[in-house]
């Protein structure tokens, strides 16, 4: 009789699993608790108006009438320059006779007419508009990234349903994994919405305001990489974003707090300390400036450098290497403390 109640089920274990317990099912329902948030309908009417905004600044900066006014103003600047350096002669001449030093210079060798690309008087080509939109957006894209991977698990903390949810998914380092994956997607669809926009509105612009045959503009300078690279490394910072803002509700548990901390260190850390503390020289640890060299192949800041024969402020450089190593050492850093902070703390 035993024998007939009890029998081994042979059916594949993958079907014996039961539904949503796979790595994929949790991380699809922490991507379905993530779009039914208002804040992400939120992030993303910012992205939007953010975009639409910067597609109308490019719009009304590259309209015929505009330029045309500028190239008046250009063609003026270059009738008044050999005036400007007669002067610059003339008083460099009776500076000279009045100190008798003729060492005296002023520079009047080195100044000369600017050309259309000093003004920034080019064609306006949808590939430039587009690569100009999408620089001045990436911190705003990696900021709503941020946010929205802090509020997907601080208000699970809020809520309590974090302990819930633990109970019928009892391994941690599971659950926050998911969560750092949704948070991840969540930051780079984020970013190609906005990058899709920006494309789309720059090459808008650029059908429109075709300039006609009567202005002769040169062609703007070509790119140093490909839209898509570009595009591609906006998305990168996106994605970090979202894995910072998720291990920072990780650890602070709490939506506001991480908000209030990521806005205290860039104005503590990032907009005082950085800047005024060992002569600029902490520039090349700044999140933002390193944030610059990864996005623009390299940035520029200004500290003070002391050598044997004394110690001089000038241009420092950061280059594109040091600026993704850095940016991902961060990652790493908030990624493990969010993980270890989640595994070894009491979530009540």
């Amino acid at each position: 009789m035993s024998e007939n109640l009890v029998f081994p089920d042979a059916r594949p274990r993958s079907e014996l699993r039961p539904k949503g317990t796979s790595f994929p099912g949790l991380v699809g329902v922490e991507l379905r608790r993530l779009w039914w948030r208002r804040l992400a309908k939120a992030a993303l009417v910012a992205v939007v108006i953010f975009t639409a905004a910067s597609v109308y600044n490019a719009y009304t900066a590259s309209a015929p009438e505009r330029l045309a006014q500028q190239l008046d103003e250009y063609r003026h600047m270059v009738e008044q320059t050999p005036r400007m350096i007669e002067d610059c002669e003339k008083q460099q001449a009776q500076e000279r006779d009045r100190s008798g030093d003729p060492s005296i210079d002023f520079g009047c060798d080195q100044q000369k007419a600017p050309t259309l690309d000093d003004m920034g008087l080019v064609l306006p080509l949808a590939d430039t508009i587009s690569v100009s939109i999408t620089k001045i957006g990436a911190l705003l894209l990696a900021f709503v990234s941020l946010l929205l991977g802090a509020s997907l698990v601080g208000a699970e903390f809020s809520t309590g349903s974090m302990g819930t949810w633990l109970t019928f998914q009892p391994r941690r380092l599971r659950v926050a994994a998911s969560k750092l994956v949704a948070a991840a997607l969540g930051g780079a669809a984020v970013a190609a919405v906005g990058l899709v926009l920006a494309n789309l509105g720059a090459r808008m612009v650029s059908t429109v305001n075709r300039p006609g045959d009567d202005l002769q503009l040169p062609a703007p300078p070509a790119l140093e990489d490909p839209l898509a690279v570009l595009g591609l490394r906006v998305v990168a910072i996106a994605v970090g974003a979202g894995l910072i803002g998720a291990c920072l509700g990780l650890l602070l548990r709490h939506t506001a707090a991480t908000i209030g901390v990521v806005l205290a260190f860039a104005v503590v850390v990032e907009g005082i300390a950085v800047q005024s503390f060992f002569q600029g020289r902490l520039q090349r640890w700044s999140v933002l400036h390193n944030l610059e060299a990864f996005v623009e192949k390299g940035s520029t800041y200004f500290a003070e450098t002391c050598t044997a024969s004394g110690c001089q402020y000038g241009p420092q450089t950061l280059t594109y290497t040091h600026g993704w190593v850095f940016l991902l050492c961060v990652v790493a850093v908030v990624v493990l403390a969010g993980l270890v902070s989640f595994r070894r703390r009491d979530v009540a």
